[in-house]
């Protein structure tokens, strides 16, 4: 039987759910997930995840600036890196966390709380990538317009899956594009 574990700081509490939930929704998705199954797994009441998460979308979006924030520490051990080596590491990095970034643009349309988290990412993203290309020698204006470039095509490799050696064709193939 499930308890509340209250012999757990809450914030440790939170963390088990977060990284239960984490798991689930890599493993199953969103819509295969549901909040009882994330506090049965946690070994919570099923009432208890709702002292924490006011819903589904909050707990996606718990797991998403949980496994953004692993992700950006990633790419700051790696920024001597070539830029083509972090763009390559970035994308391996998203396709660990499963569907999550596919679940987020279809919770998009549904969820206000979604679609700003997504917004947000989105301009960090952004800024870190005119940042890089700026610092690269790439003018500012053109840097920006570069920068979307690099996202939608770093996007379109994770909507549809290529073999390695593709994929590293076309972000080659991007990145002589941008600095050509």
């Amino acid at each position: 039987m499930a308890r509340n574990k209250r012999h757990l700081e809450p914030k440790v509490k939170k963390e088990e759910i977060e990284l239960v939930a984490m798991a689930l929704l890599k493993e199953k998705g969103y819509d295969n997930t549901s909040m009882a199954e994330i506090a049965r797994s946690a070994g919570v009441a099923a009432n208890t995840i709702y002292w924490y998460f006011e819903n589904k979308d909050h707990v996606l979006i718990a797991v998403l600036n949980r496994v953004v924030s692993h992700a950006m520490e990633e790419v700051i051990t790696q920024r001597e890196q070539p830029l083509r080596t972090r763009v390559l590491k970035l994308i391996a990095q998203v396709e660990s966390s499963g569907s999550l970034m596919t679940d987020v643009h279809a919770r998009v349309r549904h969820s206000p709380k979604v679609q700003a988290w997504h917004d947000q990412f989105h301009g960090m993203v952004e800024q870190l990538a005119v940042a890089e290309l700026v610092n690269a020698g790439v003018g500012p204006d053109e840097a920006q317009l570069d920068a979307k470039l690099l996202i939608y095509v770093i996007e379109g490799l994770l909507a549809h899956p290529h073999k390695l050696q593709e994929r590293e064709q076309i972000i080659d193939q991007a990145l002589k594009r941008i600095f050509a």
